[in-house]
């Protein structure tokens, strides 16, 4: 993930407002669920993991304008990036929580 978000990206054939930010919930989605469930059996609590979602997504938003001339780092990224999150905690509660023997 780290990769692709600090390459250089030619311009898109298509333009559509806002999937940049749809793109950044997915990923981050995709991020934090797949390691919670990948530690949904350790002694790791679902909240650090959380915590460090989120922390990595703002590091990688901090290294696109420190390291790139290309890349810009985003407030609403962040936000992009914190909805998926929630969205993927939220899901892994409301399944998880209710099916403790899956």
């Amino acid at each position: 993930m780290l990769f692709l978000v600090l390459i250089k990206i030619g311009k898109q054939p298509i333009q559509i407002n806002g999937l940049d930010k749809i793109e950044h919930a997915f990923a981050y989605f995709v991020l934090t669920f797949t390691w919670l469930l990948a530690l949904r059996k350790s002694k790791i609590n679902a909240k650090i993991i959380i915590l460090c979602c989120f922390l990595y997504g703002i590091i990688i938003e901090a290294l696109q304008v420190t390291t790139t001339s290309y890349r810009s780092g985003e407030i609403l990224d962040v936000v992009a990036n914190s909805t998926g999150i929630l969205i993927a905690y939220i899901l892994y509660l409301s399944f998880f929580k209710k099916n403790e023997a899956i």
